[in-house]
């Protein structure tokens, strides 16, 4: 049987972007051959995203042609790459609320249904509809087709989106909307299929299950060409024939992923020098320096939660959760994905409502109604994935850290802006860039100036390390601890237990939403149970305590 994809090449000659005076991605050649799986990998900022990005048209070259199988890409709009056969999923994930998991995943088959029902071009989203209310020849038949491959696609993910297809999206953990972001875009049937850091935010057990998962869908489509951008360079040995390496918008080095990886260059750029080291307090240029002291008895915390329970409709996310974090500590909330870490920020921000318990604050009863209102308490958020204000510029976004200093002088804000240039001397170059051409690892810098700006007494921080290099975690973590050094009070929601135990004083480890250990970092990081707990997730038991033999700290 010829292959279908045969000839289908996908062919970059000579690719730059520039984003105004900047160039992302500097003449990049590239091949990918119909049915190769590629991984992408470099430090953040290398341009891996933006190449993604000017494959499927959300960004334009500003030299050199992209094709596949013969056909230009270049200057295409991205409905018209997808409808040509390019599938992709984001950084981030990007589901339906509204919808159903099955209805998301046919989402995904409209490109069947409008080819099948041969409905004109011009009706656009209403193809659908008017295939079935005139009867088009084909329609009803790409409609079953559909339908079955949806199925298929659904099945194919076994219990994580199976058994779940009429439940709505919103209901998922965050790894199995990572997991309905492929899903929708397998049921495009691809010949091309891009993957943007696909175990993002997933811990090692989930990034290797969704490994496998892609070594059997490389079974059931062998013809499907795969690229994927990933941080993770065991799933990229573990999946992928050939490995490129890019640096300052150039491939660096082109193989397979053991010579890459032993490469000394890929080394110096990807990973830097002491990875995982234990962070030491370095000089720069963002001090903490709140101003204005923090409110309420000095003997108080700066935070508490006290039998809270939280829901998100009928679905209950936090039981009984109680938790405090000292004035000038450093706290960890960890956990499996769908544990409540999330929520548990979310509750103190007022981005939920509690259904019952208490919130204190500086040792008073929260009142603040909105999150407006708890930010102008002394406390800023970088929330997890950035939430880049992608229409603005880097400066603007900065500047909205500023928001509830509104009486501060504009030559002081600007003095603090030039000191966040001074700390990532990138920015430089990207302050009248917009914010949403920039990579994970830049838009992450701008969100830490962003919180700076707003001289918080109180730094919330959740998932401070997802989707980054390295190299730029080990970056992110030397600016927390000098923070922490100096005085910030931190509650971390962190993914990488390991990583935020090395900064933190203590931490609570949640489990379907409840509190089941808590300890000094020290404690728990010589604790086998962590483990157990850090890993349940959603496939646990019941909500339920489990006996950690550890004492709860005392608030130093």
């Amino acid at each position: 049987m010829q292959n279908p994809a045969q000839g289908r090449e996908l062919v970059l000659s000579g690719v730059e972007v520039s984003f105004g005076g900047l160039k992302a991605i500097g003449g990049v050649d590239l091949t990918v051959s119909p049915g190769e799986f590629v991984g992408i990998v470099g430090p953040n900022g290398a341009g891996k995203s933006t190449l993604i990005q000017t494959i499927t048209g959300f960004a334009r070259p500003s030299a050199g042609t992209i094709s596949l199988g013969g056909r230009r890409l270049d200057g295409s709009e991205p409905e018209d790459i997808a409808a040509l056969g390019i599938a992709r999923t984001f950084q981030t994930s990007r589901v339906f609320p509204a919808l159903t998991i099955g209805e998301s995943v046919r989402v995904g088959t409209q490109r069947g249904l409008i080819g099948g029902g041969r409905t004109p071009k011009r009706f656009g989203c209403l193809a659908e509809p008017i295939g079935g209310l005139f009867g088009i020849a084909g329609y009803g038949k790409a409609a079953r087709e559909a339908d079955a491959r949806a199925e298929e696609i659904l099945k194919l993910f076994g219990e994580r989106l199976w058994p779940r297809r009429d439940r709505p999206t919103h209901s998922l953990s965050y790894a199995n909307r990572r997991r309905l972001d492929i899903a929708r875009a397998l049921a495009t049937s691809p010949d091309l299929l891009l993957l943007d850091e696909p175990t993002a935010g997933m811990n090692p057990t989930e990034s290797h299950e969704l490994a496998d998962l892609l070594l059997d869908v490389r079974r059931r489509f062998p013809a499907m060409t795969i690229v994927m951008v990933e941080h993770k360079l065991d799933i990229v040995r573990k999946l992928t024939q050939r490995t490129i390496v890019m640096a300052q918008g150039k491939v660096l080095v082109d193989a397979d992923p053991d010579r890459a990886f032993a490469d000394p260059q890929v080394a110096a750029a990807y990973l830097g020098q002491g990875g995982g080291r234990i962070h030491a307090v370095v000089r720069g240029h963002l001090d903490h320096e709140p101003e204005a002291p923090m409110p309420g008895p000095p003997d108080t915390p700066a935070i508490e939660l006290n039998n809270v329970d939280v829901f998100y409709g009928p679905v209950q996310a936090l039981f009984g959760v109680s938790l405090k974090v000292g004035r000038g500590e450093a706290v960890a909330v960890l956990g499996g994905n769908a544990s409540g870490k999330s929520t548990t920020i979310k509750t103190v921000l007022r981005l939920v409502t509690p259904r019952s318990g208490e919130i204190s604050l500086y040792g008073q009863p929260l009142k603040a109604r909105t999150t407006a209102d708890v930010i102008e308490q002394g406390i800023a958020s970088i929330p997890e994935g950035r939430r880049m204000f992608a229409e603005l510029t880097v400066r603007d976004n900065i500047l909205i850290g500023a928001y509830a200093r509104r009486g501060t002088p504009r030559v002081r804000l600007d003095r603090d802006i030039e000191a966040a240039v001074a700390e990532f001397p990138w920015l430089r170059d990207r302050l009248d860039q917009l914010a949403g051409t920039l990579s994970g690892g830049e838009q992450q810098m701008v969100a830490m100036a962003r919180a700076w700006l707003r001289k918080p007494l109180v730094l919330c921080i959740d998932e401070p390390s997802m989707g980054l290099s390295p190299l730029m975690v080990d970056r992110v973590y030397d600016i927390l601890t000098r923070w922490k050094s100096q005085g910030l009070t931190i509650v971390m929601v962190e993914q990488s237990a390991n990583k935020a135990l090395e900064l933190v004083d203590r931490a609570y480890v949640l489990r379907n939403g409840v509190v089941s250990m808590e300890g000094s970092a020290a404690e728990l990081r010589e604790n086998p149970g962590i483990r157990e707990a850090y890993l349940g997730g959603e496939h646990a038991p019941a909500p339920g305590i489990i006996t950690a033999g550890l004492e709860p700290a005392s608030l130093h």
